[in-house]
């Protein structure tokens, strides 16, 4: 299989197995997204150094987790669970089930472990270096040294026995085979782009337990989108480096003209679709990453794009390298950039009134496009083309909910710090 930048899920899922977890999107996109077809319980739990997340296209299944506070969810279609580096977790599929898989691009060491179904104690465990082997490759491996040695699968507490694992099921072997032939072709045709990472040396192969400010979360992509006002809202309060952002966008619901611009991220964005009727792109399924700088909304001369969709854009947080952006505008007879504003993605365009921590900012690219389209708007000056003349018409900020994201933003922070404020007073004199 070619890996590529666009594909449809349910098309691909036709051609995948039970954890199969095929990288579909090409060498050097971060986050890489990994797709599986699933109708077994998964044989292991999994272990990532990193942070992972699993999104539910299709059926229904459970997510099991083996440490930290949170035990399983539930999943249905458009559940999003976000699962913190070196969390124990297991799917078990109740239907037929289509998963897509986040995962770093790059996501260093993995692990498989075995637990004792009466105890909870950890039987085995077996980690290597993605950067060395596939985790196709580690799982069968570990699988077969599990079937072969009867003290893996034994519980040192109870002394209750695991069975061996029906190897059948799964074509690791093949797909291992399939990612590394597409690997070899990619790279040759690219001529070496996306460098392979040195492997870790074998002492530093040990997998941290999960932080501790970090939990398994569920959210539902299609509650979110019905509840959100904005464009682009996380779906989750996680924005530290490393960590993986999904955020529900929602078009053609309020009948808005949407405008036009062009955003750059220095980190890519993945967009999934989970649903849209009335226009042929996007479509239920489908999936995409485009460039770091691409267009959004309706460019001028264009038709209108009249389809409604929800899409779920995703990006992972830039580790040990500065994380920007930029929103560009462009005269509407000419196409010559008029107006570019470049800011940190972690900073928030306004001053705060009491303390903050990123969760509570959330996203600030969403108040700093409303600060960018403000300046924008504000100035006949910017919108007038120093190329052709034209007085561009002021960029329809209400379709986006941009500046509301940022105006709570604002109240929000005042409003925590008034109680934190009334909660360090002396307590009142009781009557």
């Amino acid at each position: 299989m070619r890996r590529k930048n666009n594909f449809d899920t349910f098309k691909e899922a036709a051609l995948r197995q039970s954890y199969d977890e095929m990288p579909m999107l090409e060498l050097g996109i971060d986050p890489q997204l990994h797709l599986s077809r699933n109708r077994v319980k998964q044989p292991f739990f999994l272990i990532c150094e990193q942070d992972t997340m699993l999104a539910q296209m299709s059926g229904e299944a459970r997510v099991e987790f083996r440490a930290g506070p949170v035990r399983y969810f539930d999943m249905t279609v458009g559940d999003f669970v976000y699962v913190p580096a070196g969390t124990p977790h297991r799917i078990v599929p109740k239907t037929e089930s289509v998963h897509l898989r986040y995962k770093a691009e790059k996501p260093g060491l993995e692990a498989v472990a075995w637990y004792s179904e009466a105890t909870g104690q950890e039987i085995s465990r077996v980690t290597w270096d993605c950067a060395e082997e596939l985790s196709q490759e580690a799982y069968l491996r570990a699988c077969n040294a599990f079937n072969a040695d009867a003290k893996l699968r034994t519980c040192p507490v109870s002394g209750a026995v695991l069975p061996a694992i029906d190897l059948g099921t799964f074509a690791w072997e093949a797909v291992a085979a399939e990612i590394r032939e597409a690997e070899t072709a990619e790279r040759a045709r690219r001529k070496g782009a996306a460098a392979e990472e040195a492997p870790r040396a074998k002492a530093a192969r040990t997998i941290d337990a999960p932080p501790a400010d970090r939990v398994p979360l569920k959210e539902n992509a299609y509650l979110r989108g019905r509840a959100e006002q904005t464009q682009l809202s996380p779906m989750f309060p996680y924005f530290a480096p490393g960590a993986i952002v999904p955020c529900t966008a929602m078009f053609g619901a309020n009948h808005l003209e949407r405008g036009y611009f062009v955003h750059f991220n220095t980190v890519q964005e993945v967009l999934v679709c989970l649903g849209a009727e009335g226009a042929p792109y996007p479509y239920p399924g489908f999936v995409r990453v485009g460039p770091t700088t691409h267009p959004v909304g309706d460019k001028p001369g264009q038709s209108p794009s009249f389809a409604t969709a929800l899409v779920v854009i995703t990006q992972r947080q830039a580790v040990d390298e500065p994380q920007n952006e930029a929103v560009l505008f462009f005269c509407e007879k000419c196409d010559q950039e008029l107006f570019r504003r470049d800011y940190g993605a972690h900073e928030f365009p306004d001053p705060l009134d009491g303390p903050t921590d990123p969760a509570i900012i959330g996203l600030p690219t969403i108040a700093q496009s409303a600060a960018s389209t403000s300046v924008f708007n504000d100035s006949a000056e910017l919108r007038t083309c120093k190329s052709c003349g034209h007085l561009n018409p002021p960029f329809p900020l209400p379709f986006w909910g941009w500046e509301e994201y940022r105006r709570r933003t604002q109240i929000t922070v005042r409003m925590r710090k008034t109680m934190l404020d009334k909660a360090a007073l002396p307590p009142p004199a009781a009557e």
